[in-house]
C-alpha cells in the first residue's frame, strides 16, 4: 500500500505532462498552419470549418482571430462566431457560455452593427431549450428582456421580426403561467385570489389566445363573489333582527 500511492501520484503527474506536451504542440502546430496567412484567409478557414460541423476546430481559429485582432471589426464578427461554436452545441454548458459571449459582446461593443445579432443570440440560448410556463419562469423572462432590448433599440434590424414573434410566444407562456395559477386559487374556492390573477392576465396580456375563456371566468367568479357577498349581508341582517326583539324585551 505504501508503494502504491507514489506510483499513482508518478502517473496522474505524467499524464498532465504529457496533456500538456500535446496542448502545446497543438497551439505550435496551429500557429504554423496560420503563420502565413492574413486575417481574412484564416477567418474563412474558421468559417469553412464551421460549416463543416468541425466545431472545436472553427472555435480555435475564430479565437486566434479575435485574440490577435481584438480591435478589428473582423475580431468583432470572430468573436461572435466563438460564441456561435458554443451555441451550436446545445448542451446547457455551451449555451451558457455562449450567453456570456454574446452578452459580453453586447455590453462591450455598443456601436457595432452585429449588437442587434449578439442581443437576439442572448435571447435564444436562454429559449433554445424547452420552456413550460408551470416551471420557473426566470428563463422566459430573460429571453424576453433581451428580444425587447433588441426591439427597443434596433426597431428595423433584420432580427427584429424574429425578435417580435418570439416575444409573442414568451408572452403567451407568461399568460399560461397566470392562468394556471388562477386555475389552482379556483379550484381551491380562493376565488378574490384567483380573480386577481385572471383581471392581471386580463390587463396584460390582451392577447392571449385563451383570452375569450379568461373574460368569462373573470365574469363568473364576480358573479360567485356578489351572491355571496349578498348571502352574508343578509345573514348579518337577519341576526341584527333577531337580536333586537331581545333587546327590547330585556328593557321591559
Amino acid at each position: 500500500m505504501r508503494m502504491i500511492r507514489p506510483l499513482l501520484m508518478l502517473c496522474c503527474t505524467a499524464l498532465t505532462v504529457v496533456a500538456g506536451c500535446s496542448s502545446t504542440a497543438r497551439e505550435d502546430r496551429l500557429l504554423g498552419e496560420l503563420a502565413n496567412l492574413d486575417k481574412q484567409e484564416i477567418f474563412d478557414r474558421a468559417e469553412a470549418m464551421y460549416q463543416d460541423d468541425k466545431i472545436d476546430d472553427a472555435r480555435r481559429y475564430f479565437s486566434f482571430v479575435y485574440d490577435t485582432f481584438p480591435n478589428d471589426p473582423l475580431g468583432h464578427k470572430a468573436a461572435l462566431r466563438v460564441a456561435d461554436t458554443y451555441a451550436a452545441r446545445h448542451d446547457a454548458a455551451s449555451l451558457t457560455e455562449a450567453r456570456l459571449r454574446y452578452r459580453d459582446f453586447a455590453n462591450r461593443y455598443p456601436n457595432d452593427p452585429d449588437r442587434d445579432y449578439a442581443l437576439l443570440m442572448v435571447g435564444n440560448t436562454y429559449s433554445a431549450r424547452k420552456l413550460r410556463p408551470d416551471r420557473d419562469l426566470t428563463s422566459i423572462r430573460e429571453a424576453l428582456g433581451a428580444y425587447q432590448q433588441l426591439v427597443n433599440l434596433y426597431p428595423d434590424s433584420e432580427h427584429a421580426d424574429d425578435a417580435r414573434e418570439r416575444i409573442a410566444i414568451l408572452r403567451e407562456l407568461l399568460a399560461e403561467h397566470e392562468w394556471l395559477v388562477s386555475q389552482f386559487y379556483y379550484r381551491n374556492k380562493r376565488l378574490q385570489g384567483a380573480l386577481w390573477r385572471l383581471e392581471y392576465l386580463r390587463d396584460n396580456y390582451p392577447q392571449y389566445s385563451n383570452i375569450d375563456t379568461v373574460i368569462a371566468r373573470i365574469a363568473e367568479i364576480s358573479s360567485a363573489m356578489d351572491e355571496r357577498r349578498e348571502e352574508f349581508e343578509r345573514m348579518l341582517e337577519e341576526r341584527k333582527n333577531q337580536s333586537e326583539p331581545q333587546e327590547k324585551s330585556g328593557g321591559d
